[in-house]
């Protein structure tokens, strides 16, 4: 991977999460990709189902694979754990609405994670600051975005697995209880900040574009 230096990446469906780790059930689990750097675990599920959308039991049985490792691995704790699930075609309304209420961070056609959303904002507020010549409008949609994307960020906060479990010693990790969100209304509100940041994101092609004729 010589465009990934600092990375690790498994191999392609990976049963000890990228380490040689086992389970507390005993029984290891398949997962798709593990990505890895000296502070960070990313754990891949990838879902390539023809009309047959990621539903909230896929994203279930995700996150009960990966707490299956952690409870007979507390250390892996000491680096932040992010599990992404990647689909050929769009979630239903319970699989996504599951994989926010479970820290899971969805990809799909027409669907960026949290943190990619936040990388488009950073580089679109560079582009203000370098002076782009972006209408008075485009600018107001997007402190609208970022406000809504900021609003969003905090709501999710605590989902996060790195925040939800903690570790406290090599047997012992420290499960916080995190619930009460409206993750069916948090889903629909994903899925229009992508659409805001699509558009936003081609106004701002536009410009450049007609800046290098």
């Amino acid at each position: 991977m010589t465009n990934f230096p600092d990375w690790t990446i498994s191999q392609e469906r990976e049963m000890r999460l990228g380490e040689g780790l086992d389970t507390a059930s005993g029984v290891l689990h398949e997962v798709d990709i593990v990505a890895q750097t000296s502070d960070l675990v990313a754990v891949l599920e990838i879902k390539n189902r023809l009309g047959n959308p990621p539903e909230k039991n896929d994203a279930i049985v995700f996150f009960a694979k990966i707490l299956d490792y952690l409870a007979l691995n507390p250390t892996l704790l000491m680096r932040e754990v992010v599990p992404a699930f990647m689909s050929n075609s769009s979630f239903d309304e319970s699989g996504l609405a599951a994989c926010l209420g479970l820290g899971i961070h969805p990809i799909a056609p027409g669907l960026r994670p949290l943190p990619v959303l936040v990388d488009s904002a950073r580089i679109m507020d560079i582009e203000m600051q370098k002076g782009i010549p972006i209408a008075d409008e485009v600018a107001e949609q997007l402190e609208d975005f970022v406000a809504r994307l900021n609003n969003l960020s905090i709501e999710l906060n605590e989902t996060w697995l790195t925040n939800r479990c903690g570790f406290r010693s090599e047997d012992t990790i420290v499960l916080k209880a995190v619930g009460g969100l409206s993750t069916l209304a948090l889903s629909r509100e994903l899925r229009q900040i992508n659409g805001d940041c699509k558009e936003l994101l081609e106004e701002f092609r536009k410009v450049e574009a007609r800046s290098l004729i």
